[in-house]
This record gives structure tokens, C-alpha cells and sequence, in this order.
């Protein structure tokens, strides 16, 4: 775990409004369906201003509260221009990784995020816009957003 300042990052893709409950059940769980649909619908290919990285992001925003609210995620690449985007800006991160087998790292890895910010944690949770991080095979960073 290490803190990491984000000066500004803009991402744009295909999202979906969900939560955590929702996400627990197969049967209304939307965000691996978000991710197929993303690549079947070939949004890459469609979307403009791609920056020149090879990265993907899963990005939480809108948050409706805390971690029982809704949110919304989007599977997303960096952009070079803010239309339809997803900006960051000015924001502090707490930077979770993993590494090993897609997709029981994310699982792994979101869970070692809830359960650091169960306890008195020496960080607090903004709740503003979060990420996933996938540069290379086999690896994760988790972005989470701290006061």
C-alpha cells in the first residue's frame, strides 16, 4: 500500500449504475457483464482521443453515500480530452496491488480494501472517484480515494 497524488487523469468508456449488494449475487451483479459488453461492443474501438497508453481502468464515481450505496462503474481508457469524460483532479489515493490470476485478483484485492478501512485505518475514505488499474497481465492496482 502506498499514497499516490493524482494531478489529473481523464478516462472515458462504458458504465453501468450498481452496488455491493447488487454485486454479491450472480444474478444482479452488472459490472462482469459491463466488461464483456465492453469488448463486444467494441467501445475501444469507438471511442476518440485514446491516449497513447496501453492501460485499461475500472473507475467507481458518483457515489451515493459509502460503501453500501449506489455507484457508478465504468470500463474505461485514458482519453486526451475531457468530452464525455471522467476527470481527476487534485485527488489523494491509497494504491492497493496484486498479483495473479483475472479476475480473482480483483475480488482479493477489493477485499484487502474493505477490510484495511473495517478498522482504524490511518486513512479515510473520500468517496469521490475510485479506480481499478490494469497495465500489465496478472497485475492490479486499486486506486481508493482518501480525505
Amino acid at each position: 500500500m502506498k499514497v499516490r497524488h493524482i494531478e489529473k487523469l481523464m478516462v472515458a468508456g462504458l458504465g453501468v449504475r450498481t452496488n455491493n449488494n447488487n454485486e454479491m449475487n450472480p444474478e444482479t451483479a452488472k459490472i462482469g457483464q459491463l466488461w464483456d459488453d465492453y469488448q463486444d461492443k467494441n467501445i475501444l474501438g469507438k471511442t476518440f482521443n485514446k491516449a497513447n497508453k496501453s492501460s485499461m481502468y475500472g473507475v467507481y464515481s458518483d457515489y451515493e453515500s459509502d460503501v453500501n450505496g449506489d455507484y457508478t462503474v465504468t470500463v474505461a481508457v485514458e482519453v486526451t480530452k475531457p468530452k464525455n469524460a471522467i476527470i481527476i483532479k487534485d485527488q489523494r489515493y491509497l494504491v492497493f496491488s496484486k498479483e495473479g490470476e483475472l479476475p480473482e485478483i480483483v475480488i482479493e484485492c477489493w477485499k484487502d480494501v474493505w477490510e484495511y478501512f473495517e478498522k482504524d485505518s490511518e486513512y479515510e475514505r473520500a468517496y469521490t472517484i475510485d479506480f481499478e488499474k490494469y497495465s500489465k497481465e496478472n497485475f492490479i492496482e486499486i486506486y481508493v480515494s482518501i480525505k
